[in-house]
């Protein structure tokens, strides 16, 4: 936790951690109210706050695996473009964002971060943006109540043969991601347990995988 400034400043905090657990165990249908409620802020409670680091950590992950900056890569579950403005600093022209939220949505567009920007349910695979992408990146998505394993197949649809993967997924729904991961042919090259905040004990799996192809 970062300094608090006393007790107003720790009760800010205390909300901030308390919207981020709530938000990883939403369903989608809830996320939307929440994320509507919390899109003006959330770049502060998550980055100033509570300490992520995951955001930027997978976008560095999937620079080390794709040499090509202009390569399409779908942004699953951008929200306010964390990853995208990664992306951006580390030279990838071609990044597409997708999020339940028009809120955040609307936070991430203004970054200047996404060639173009879609409001869809990761789990509705008639929303979702055609593709082919040669790569997709995700952070604070796969977690206990947002997106599930389920949703792999789909996801999975929007990538061209060979495509990679850079995903952080929440340790308690690893093994579920793990074993659909598999049975879709996705070829594991990293799978660490790490901290996604600043100080904190590791908690998701820094996920990179490779399409077959």
């Amino acid at each position: 936790m970062t300094g608090s400034g006393g007790p107003a400043g720790d009760r800010a905090a205390d909300g901030a951690f308390a919207r981020v657990a709530r938000a990883r165990a939403a369903r989608p249908e809830d996320a939307i109210a929440l994320y509507r409620d919390w899109a003006e802020h959330y770049d502060t409670d998550l980055v100033e706050v509570v300490g992520i680091t995951g955001s930027g950590r997978v976008a560095e992950l999937l620079a080390e695996h794709v040499d090509d900056r202009t390569a399409p890569v779908v942004d699953l579950g951008c929200g306010t473009g964390l990853v995208g403005v990664r992306l951006r600093e580390l030279g990838f022209l071609a990044v597409d964002g997708v999020d339940i939220s028009p809120e955040m949505l609307a936070v991430a567009s203004a970054k200047g971060c996404y060639r173009h920007t879609v409001v869809a349910d990761l789990g509705d695979g008639e929303a979702l943006p055609r593709g082919p992408y040669s790569a997709s990146v995700s952070a604070g998505t796969f977690t206990t109540g947002h997106v599930g394993p389920g949703a792999v197949p789909g996801l999975l649809a929007l990538h061209a043969a060979g495509s990679w993967l850079a995903w952080v997924i929440a340790a308690p729904v690893w093994s579920a991601f793990r074993e659909i991961l598999d049975a879709q042919g996705v070829v594991t090259v990293r799978s660490e347990l790490e901290p996604i905040r600043r100080g904190g004990d590791p908690e998701s799996v820094m996920f990179v995988g490779r399409l077959p192809g």
